[in-house]
């Protein structure tokens, strides 16, 4: 049987963050209302008790890093895939007791509403476009409501970070063959669900996640939640879809969400500050 290697969060991390989101595996093992709590982002959901009947659903080539509450249950799941000839299996030493990174949270089809309305790719990057604006403005009434200096400033330059984004799906947009960007920028603006922002969830949902606007530390926190949410929807609405062209825009913006998520992180290292 292939060896099952438990590893520590600091090396899950390292792991999750240097892999593409195409090859590797995340695999939580815990139950559906565990899952819906919180769970790693991009994370596939099969219960331990069902994994032995479904593990077709999963590609032994890829490396799999398994997990649950606290080590145990992924242990478990870890050595069943090993003997079933999965040749890279890893368990997370804790679980999400230990982990520290990036969680998101809801069942399964959280947020999945519209995405899902979306046959294609051009469509698909409509609803992205769209709900980036969304989040930008929500920032934007945020800085404006602020009371604290700092945190003002803060929303503001994250407002400037999804302005930034929106170009760049716009040039996505481009190199799918599009001509005029204002038109698409236009259908985009208009695709927008009223308070849906990126990861398909209401901005009162996220602001709930806000205990103090004044505190720096806790702005940050819910703009890596919210990021961590869209990473989330992009990668199981991926997971679901059988069209290759429309998957692999799918995941190009769950790529995207990732490496913005990755800007955060180094953004909130370089302030010293949680």
């Amino acid at each position: 049987m292939n060896r099952v290697r438990q590893i520590p969060v600091s090396e899950a991390r390292a792991f999750i963050d240097s892999s593409r989101l195409v090859s590797r595996t995340l695999l939580d093992v815990r139950q559906d209302f565990e899952y819906a709590e919180s769970h790693i982002p991009g994370a596939t959901l099969i219960p331990l008790p069902e994994l032995a009947e479904r593990v077709g659903e999963l590609d032994p080539e890829l490396p799999v890093l398994v997990y649950c509450r606290s080590g145990k249950r992924s242990l478990a799941g870890a050595n069943l895939l090993a003997g079933l000839g999965f040749d890279q299996v890893m368990s997370l030493d804790g679980g999400m007791g230990a982990w520290n990174g990036s969680q998101a949270a809801g069942p399964l089809d959280l947020g999945l509403g519209p995405l899902l309305a979306a046959k294609t790719p051009q469509e698909a990057l409509e609803l992205a476009w769209g709900m980036e604006l969304a989040l930008e403005e929500y920032y934007a009434a945020l800085a404006n409501t602020a009371a604290d200096v700092a945190a003002a400033a803060l929303f503001r330059r994250l407002a400037g970070f999804e302005e930034r984004h929106r170009r760049t799906l716009s040039e996505i947009w481009k190199r799918t063959g599009g001509a005029d960007v204002s038109a698409f920028e236009e259908r985009a603006r208009a695709s927008r669900a009223p308070g849906v922002l990126e990861g398909g969830i209401g901005s009162g949902d996220y602001l709930g996640l806000l205990h103090d606007p004044a505190d720096v530390g806790e702005a940050l926190e819910l703009s890596m939640a919210v990021e961590a949410q869209a990473l989330d929807l992009y990668m199981r609405r991926a997971k679901a879809e059988e069209d290759a062209d429309m998957r692999r825009t799918l995941i190009l913006l769950a790529e995207e969400e990732k490496a913005h998520l990755k800007v955060l992180g180094l953004f909130v290292d370089s302030r010293k500050r949680f």
